[in-house]
């Protein structure tokens, strides 16, 4: 999942004169091959845009304590660590982000670690199923390995003490986070279930789940939380169940930070529990400003709530020949929002080809569009013909600011949606094709 997160306790501002100048830091670079206007530099709720042009960006802000930022450029992004007082100056090229990562300045040291970290975890996410197909004991010696030297990176750089401490929490978390994955994940690529031995999460037992000081400054341990509450969630059966995890979490900030990333989405969604996750939030969040979001987000999208009329769509094919939603009409629609970039996409061609195959000559049209920039017409067009990829296959106008995905509120793919044979709202975030729900739908509704 991408990182949704809450609780802010750094606060990040244009320049004042007003204020020591131990609090300044002047963050600049050049980044060659951008398309995008604007970086951005986030952490919780801050998210501060610094202007890009000609591949150049400078600003001044104040900072009022260390920390790990991201740093995102488009649609790549960087974990980075920033001091008061800093000077940091980054540069990269699009076209190779992360292998093309330099800094220089007063924390260069620290954040070229990082880049270097981040590579190698890179390696791992590049073959996913090979790492986590790989038995238990295989898997752990490898992860024990890769952990060891990271450490190792770390321990041979005269790095700030401060970054230091946070990094070595850091790894350990990371460590435990990737462990935790590895049941879920190799039933996933082997479709076999792990026989895990005796102490395979060792140590997990010790992590303080409420622990808001490292929830708050150190990412990996903020993952460990969210993958391990997002667990629960998939096991829940029900709302009420939902709404119970969340209850049972005592920590204001990690509560506030869980009803955001799980109850704003299917609310958003226009899923049939939008409304009561909606109630739910209003009387158990201290955050003024998620309930306001909340709010707002329910009163927008109720429009997508169950029976509502779906927002429509006219896009090219792939031999430019126009596929609308009014054409469809008749017909069970199953739409798949996604591109060529998404690899979690990737994952879901094979069982969605399978219920193309299955619901051939059926009322049910599957169509898949498309969000990539128009720069990559071509590559989608040669990804649905090497993947041999079946349905209704289009092309969305704008990629994310198309009328449709905005009118859907996307902001995650892939993304699944039911429409029935009127052309109404069945699931506005249906099960993905990998979901044996997704037939029970289908089945029903046909």
């Amino acid at each position: 999942m991408k990182m949704i997160c809450t609780g802010a306790l750094i606060f990040l501002s244009l320049f004042s004169c007003k204020k020591e100048k131990s609090n300044l830091i002047t963050l600049a670079g050049n980044i060659e091959n951008a398309d995008t206007d604007s970086i951005f530099l986030i952490r919780d709720t801050i998210r501060k845009a610094i202007p890009l042009q000609n591949g150049k960006f400078h600003d001044t802000l104040r900072l009022a304590d260390f920390g790990y930022f991201e740093l995102s450029v488009g649609q790549e992004s960087t974990e980075i660590f920033i001091n008061p007082g800093d000077s940091l100056f980054v540069s990269t090229d699009m076209q190779s982000f992360d292998e093309n990562l330099k800094y220089g300045g007063s924390s260069e040291k620290e954040n070229n670690y990082l880049a270097r970290k981040q590579l190698k975890i890179k390696k791992i996410d590049a073959d996913r199923q090979s790492f986590f197909s790989a038995l238990p004991a295989d898997f752990k010696t490898k992860l024990n390995a890769f952990r060891n030297e990271i450490l190792q990176e770390l321990e041979k750089e005269n790095l700030d003490s401060k970054f230091m401490e946070l990094e070595k929490k850091n790894i350990e978390y990371f460590y435990h986070t990737v462990l935790a994955q590895y049941p879920a994940s190799f039933k996933y690529f082997t479709r076999n279930i792990a026989i895990l031995p005796h102490g395979f999460e060792e140590g997990a037992e010790k992590i303080n789940l409420e622990n808001e000081a490292d929830f708050v400054s150190i990412p990996a341990y903020k993952q460990y939380i969210f993958y391990q509450i997002a667990n629960q969630m998939g096991e829940a059966t029900s709302a009420e169940e939902i709404e119970k995890i969340i209850s049972d979490i005592q920590s204001p900030i990690i509560k506030d930070a869980m009803m955001k990333a799980f109850l704003l989405y299917p609310i958003e969604s226009g899923t049939a529990d939008a409304a009561r996750y909606n109630t739910f939030i209003q009387k158990n969040s201290t955050d003024e400003k998620l309930k306001k979001q909340s709010a707002d987000i329910m009163l927008r999208f109720q429009k997508l709530l169950p029976g509502k009329p779906s927002p429509k769509f006219t896009y090219p094919d792939t031999n430019g020949k126009t596929v609308s939603l009014d054409d469809l009409k008749g017909n069970l629609v199953y739409i798949d929002v996604w591109a060529t970039w998404c690899g979690p996409c990737y994952m879901e061609i094979p069982y969605l080809k399978q219920l193309v195959a299955d619901y051939e000559g059926k009322n049910l049209k599957i169509v898949s569009i498309s969000i990539d920039s128009k720069k990559d017409f071509e590559k989608w067009q040669n990804t649905v013909r090497e993947n041999d990829l079946k349905g209704f296959q289009v092309f969305a106008d704008k990629d994310w600011d198309s009328e449709f995905v905005r009118d859907y509120g996307i902001k995650e793919i892939p993304r699944f949606i039911l429409i029935d044979q009127k052309g109404n709202i069945l699931n506005a975030d249906a099960p993905r094709p990998s979901d044996p729900q997704i037939r029970m739908l289908m089945d029903l509704n046909l």
